[in-house]
């Protein structure tokens, strides 16, 4: 998990803001090849997964007890 209020990951923050605009920008012409376009297409994609590193992870809890996961086994500290 990164820190998102730290000065270096706001720094990378908006490095990569910068990157997908400019990407964006270039993309809404029309004079570049196939191959460009899906080159700034994967830049995009890139720089939004750096952005959702940050994102907190949804946990789930299962309401399984230890004796329903593996019920064989004896758990009386004997």
């Amino acid at each position: 998990m990164i820190d998102a209020y730290t000065d270096t990951w706001r720094a990378v923050a908006a490095k990569c803001t910068e990157v997908i605009e400019a990407s964006r920008s270039r993309l809404e012409t029309n004079d570049q090849s196939y191959g460009e376009s899906q080159f700034l297409r994967g830049r995009v994609a890139a720089m939004r997964e750096m952005l959702d590193m940050v994102k907190p992870a949804v946990v789930t809890t299962n309401n399984v007890t230890p004796h329903q996961i593996d019920p064989r086994r004896d758990r009386s500290g004997i």
